[in-house]
């Protein structure tokens, strides 16, 4: 009975995608987004304190957004493209409207927690990408600096990738500046490499930074962070090397103030994996058993930059 309430509400949940993206209409829009919500808060539900928390406190801030659109819809509204894209960084908890995104990630499982951090933003990165503006800059450089900012001094893994999570929003959301389809290329690319690193710490249920000596997969793990961090030959090296290729062309100021935050974040990720490495972990915890075989696919993924962001940079250019 479970698999089958899953299974029903995971065609929902597909459906209201493709419903939101193929409408043209307001009131459709609306109501493909509802039918998201319903559906997405049907998958994450726990009969917990903690998971019913979760789906209450997703449930009001997601009302809120929606009660705020349906209000500008009848309403004759001056600066309607300002507030629809502060409304749409609300519902996906880009900055400045972060504050509800950490919380709730650390509420709830890995597996609901990656799902809001990827597959949800598609809905609202899509209809930003329709509403490209100047006061677009201001909520890409508030989601680049809280999500840097943030991920300071975390020991919550939750709450570390979250707060990633709203810094690569701004990344993404830069990409509409660039090209009508290297947001959806960049958030593919993201979406593979934190998939990785959340299977990893779910198989072991690692919970804060302290836990990480209990990961079965160390150098799956330390090649994920590395990634995401961009560093090179990796593959999330190339996200940044597009980016940074493309925003020499647009402002030199920017450029450097983009190299300076990814810096800054590339710090973080190399405090967890220092702590990993460097802790006291014992040379044997670095060999390949049996049950962490099945973790060499996702060393290949990682290093896959060699080759496919070559071939992918080939493409774009």
């Amino acid at each position: 009975m479970m698999t089958q309430s899953i299974g029903m509400f995971s065609l929902f949940y597909i459906m209201s995608i493709l419903l939101t993206l193929s409408c043209n209409d307001w009131i459709l829009i609306w109501v493909g987004l509802e039918i998201n919500m319903m559906s997405f808060i049907s998958l994450i539900f726990m009969r917990t304190s903690g998971g019913i928390e979760a789906c209450m406190k997703y449930f009001f801030i997601q009302s809120l957004g929606s009660s705020i659109l349906m209000m500008m819809f009848y309403t004759d509204f001056l600066w309607f493209d300002y507030v629809l894209l502060s409304v749409l960084s609300y519902k996906m908890g880009g900055g400045p409207f972060f504050f509800w995104f950490p919380s709730l990630c650390e509420s709830l499982g890995w597996g609901s927690c990656f799902l809001l951090m990827t597959v949800q933003k598609v809905l609202p990165l899509m209809l930003i990408s329709f509403l490209v503006s100047m006061f677009l800059w201001f909520i890409i450089f508030s989601s680049i600096f809280i999500g840097a900012m943030g991920s300071m001094n975390q020991k919550s893994m939750k709450r570390l990738l979250a707060y990633s999570s709203v810094h690569h929003i701004g990344w993404i959301l830069m990409c509409n500046f660039i090209s009508e389809m290297m947001w959806m290329v960049y958030l593919m690319v993201y979406t593979m490499l934190i998939s990785g690193i959340v299977m990893i710490l779910m198989n072991d249920n690692v919970m804060d930074v302290g836990g990480l000596w209990k990961v079965s997969s160390k150098w799956s793990f330390v090649l994920g962070m590395l990634s995401m961090g961009g560093m090179p030959p990796f593959l999330g090296f190339y996200l940044k090397w597009w980016m940074f290729y493309y925003l020499m062309m647009l402002d030199m100021s920017l450029l450097v103030l983009m190299i300076v935050m990814s810096v800054l974040m590339f710090y973080v990720y190399f405090r967890v994996v220092y702590v990993l490495v460097m802790g006291g972990v014992s040379e044997m915890s670095w060999e390949m058993n049996n049950e962490n075989k099945n973790m060499i696919g996702l060393d290949m993924l990682y290093l896959m930059g060699l080759n496919l962001g070559i071939i992918v940079w080939m493409f774009l250019v």
